[in-house]
């Protein structure tokens, strides 16, 4: 249990709806109270023409669903959900998320063109590469999903060091003008531990951007990008750590997609 925090919140929940995640709501409850979190978030995936990286349900069928699970626990659940952010379906993802009572949407980045960059079974993709030019390209995609306006929450803002592979050259040019454009959007980064379970070994995003973001009064919130009970919460400890590091005294919490800054 993580100790002697006001407010801890986990807003990047996998259940089984997505597909590779595990596991009943009611575990995920249970791993949440024991690790001493105060609220979850169920944030399923959901890509707008790729099937098999998306939720099982329709859009509609996971929002009844999740409102369903809510009552049937005294635990605080949240309605989110993540997006695959694609450019040139910006339009279709605008009209799947707008009649829905969401308290959060999350948008991600995890495709370039056609390529799953962080899928494992695709990594020999990044052989064909210049690394720094891979980098820019895919801030490119981050700054767009920002500037669309869609979302709440930038999700693992540098997905991209994933497998390790990381720029020898500087590019604090690139984060200053992604977070700028986050900032812009009113959207908040999220500070996600999963990073330390992947080969990077490293929370998303690392110290850097997360500075630059407190430099520049970017909110933040939290997440574990959970496909198993036993991932919610994990590590947030460390995730703490470094948060307060760079400056930070509170994340951000949602409710039908009004932020309100809590301490932590």
């Amino acid at each position: 249990m993580i100790k002697g925090v006001a407010m801890l919140i986990d807003y990047h929940v996998h259940t089984a709806m997505s597909g590779g995640a595990k596991g009943k709501l009611t575990e995920y409850v249970k791993i949440a109270r024991n690790r001493g979190l105060t609220e979850i978030g169920v944030s399923d995936h959901y890509h707008p023409k790729k099937p098999k990286y998306s939720m099982s349900r329709g859009i509609v069928e996971y929002v009844k669903e999740v409102q369903q699970l809510k009552k049937k626990t005294d635990f605080p659940l949240k309605l989110g959900i993540e997006v695959d952010f694609i450019p040139s379906l910006q339009k279709k993802i605008e009209k799947a998320l707008k009649p829905n009572p969401f308290d959060y949407v999350i948008g991600s980045v995890h495709f370039i063109n056609n390529w799953g960059f962080d899928n494992p079974k695709h990594i020999s993709e990044y052989q064909k590469w210049n690394i720094t030019q891979l980098y820019k390209k895919y801030f490119s995609l981050v700054q767009q999903c920002a500037k669309s306006r869609l979302f709440n929450i930038i999700g693992h803002p540098d997905l991209i060091k994933k497998f390790g592979y990381k720029p020898k050259t500087n590019i604090t040019d690139v984060y200053l003008t992604t977070i700028e454009a986050i900032k812009d959007s009113n959207a908040c980064v999220e500070v996600n531990t999963s990073g330390l379970r992947a080969p990077c070994r490293e929370i998303y995003p690392n110290k850097q951007f997360l500075k630059m973001c407190f430099n520049n009064d970017v909110p933040i919130t939290l997440g574990s990008d959970a496909h198993t009970p036993e991932h919610v919460g994990k590590n947030f400890d460390q995730a703490l750590k470094l948060i307060k590091e760079v400056g930070y005294q509170s994340i951000a919490r949602f409710t039908h997609r009004k932020l309100e800054l809590v301490e932590i």
